[in-house]
């Protein structure tokens, strides 16, 4: 049952991390657009961003079973590298969330010139943050593959 949860968490994880670099490419492109390009790309990066709302929930939910599974096991002892990976999931939650509400603010007033800056800073956070806690959570769970 392990693997089966540590593969769907490492799943949503890659596709979760894939969509907010394609949502980033997306608003890259679609800053000097406008018509009907610059509304398909809208259309794109909000059903992005709405599909992004779930895979973040099962990032989370797979990944507190994981952690609380083992931890009750005695299994593993979360270590500093694990609470800095947390720390950057919490991170990518909040830019994904900021872009959420960025998008939905551009969406009614149309200020291109004062938010897109801004979409495009959470747009980067949410992917930066994904890598950074990949990254971190090679180092928190080495200690498990290390006979000894």
């Amino acid at each position: 049952m392990h693997n089966l949860l540590l593969m769907a968490h490492l799943i949503v994880i890659a596709i979760g991390t894939g969509m907010s670099f394609a949502n980033y490419i997306n608003i890259r492109v679609a800053e000097g657009e406008q018509g009907d390009r610059f509304a398909a790309l809208s259309y794109l990066r909000r059903t992005i961003g709405q599909i992004g709302d779930v895979i973040i929930a099962l990032i989370w939910v797979t990944g507190v079973v994981l952690v609380w599974n083992r931890i009750a096991l005695g299994l593993y002892e979360p270590s500093g590298w694990f609470y800095a990976k947390v720390s950057f999931v919490v991170l990518l939650t909040l830019c994904h969330l900021m872009a959420r509400r960025t998008g939905g603010e551009l969406a009614r007033t149309g200020d291109r010139a004062r938010l897109y800056p801004r979409i495009e800073l959470f747009a980067s956070g949410v992917w930066l943050s994904a890598l950074a806690a990949i990254m971190l959570a090679v180092m928190a769970f080495e200690q498990q593959s290390i006979p000894g």
